[in-house]
């Protein structure tokens, strides 16, 4: 048979550590890497037992933070007052579990596991009960198909809804439009942005001109929305993740008026007795 007759064996010469392949690799993640923001815990005093799943930030400085199963605690003022005030939202047991709050001036929009809307009113503080009702609108688009889907429904000024579903790395953004002659409202896109490096979207909510993204590892990505609600750029406008002593598993976020990222996280925290607990914060 004609094999065929190989030559001397090649011994390579290019080393992957002295030609600054490791160096190079470093950079390139250095470069995409989001810049890093120092953040520390607003101290604030839960409910007890209170073991929050989501956070809204409402007008001026107030914050809310809430369980999926609709149990409520208000912080008025971040700025000032840290004593959290408790209270339950009604109405939500037909629509499943509650997987984001958002919060304007005249309501709280609430989207549920079931993909349905409720709207609940403004939270002020000294109610402890506040009534929920399902909106007659659609459930929000590709929001059932994932499991680890998110979503988050607000209220503009003008009365319009607006919807943000995240899958995986891709955010889309919704308007409600009114059907023709009295047809039933549909969800259109307005736009969508890709997550950098691809990474799972975790949170997603939006204000009049900002969309805010969150990942697992609590890096916030915001971009500025046009008047329309089209993002302005494919790219975020701004990008930072939390810089906090200890391990914490990051869990929501809103966006305060002020512009700065507010993050609810949880950590494991060991009492003198030796007994470990979970401990929910919110950090700034």
């Amino acid at each position: 048979q004609n094999e065929p007759k190989w030559g001397p064996k090649h011994a390579g010469t290019h080393d992957f550590d002295s030609n600054g392949g490791h160096r190079r690799l470093a950079e390139m993640a250095a470069a995409t890497a989001a810049p890093s923001r120092p953040v520390v815990p607003v101290p604030v005093q839960w409910p007890s037992a209170f073991e929050p799943d989501m956070l809204t930030c409402g007008p001026q400085a107030s914050v809310a933070a809430f369980t999926a199963s609709g149990l409520g605690a208000l912080i008025p003022s971040v700025a000032e007052s840290k004593v959290a005030s408790e209270f339950t939202l009604e109405g939500l047991i037909e629509l499943g579990m509650a997987r984001s709050a958002t919060w304007s001036n005249t309501s709280m929009m609430i989207v549920t596991a079931s993909g349905k809307i409720a709207s609940c009113p403004s939270l002020r503080t000294g109610l402890d009960k506040i009534t929920c009702t399902p909106l007659a609108v659609p459930a929000l688009p590709g929001f059932l198909l994932d499991e680890s889907a998110v979503a988050s429904v607000s209220e503009l000024d003008d009365g319009r809804l607006r919807a943000v579903v995240g899958t995986g790395g891709f955010v889309s953004l919704y308007e409600l439009r009114e059907g023709a002659n009295d047809e039933t409202p549909t969800w259109h896109e307005a736009g969508f942005v890709l997550v950098p490096s691809n990474d799972k979207a975790t949170t997603v909510t939006a204000t009049r001109n900002r969309l805010l993204v969150t990942t697992e590892d609590g890096t916030a990505y915001l971009w500025t929305l046009r008047r329309d609600g089209v993002p302005a750029s494919t790219k975020p406008a701004r990008t930072e993740a939390p810089l906090a002593g200890g391990r914490r598993s990051w869990q929501s976020a809103c966006l305060l008026a002020s512009g700065k990222v507010l993050r609810l996280a949880s950590h494991w925290q060991r009492s003198k007795g030796g007994v470990e607990s979970m401990k929910s914060e919110i950090l700034i």
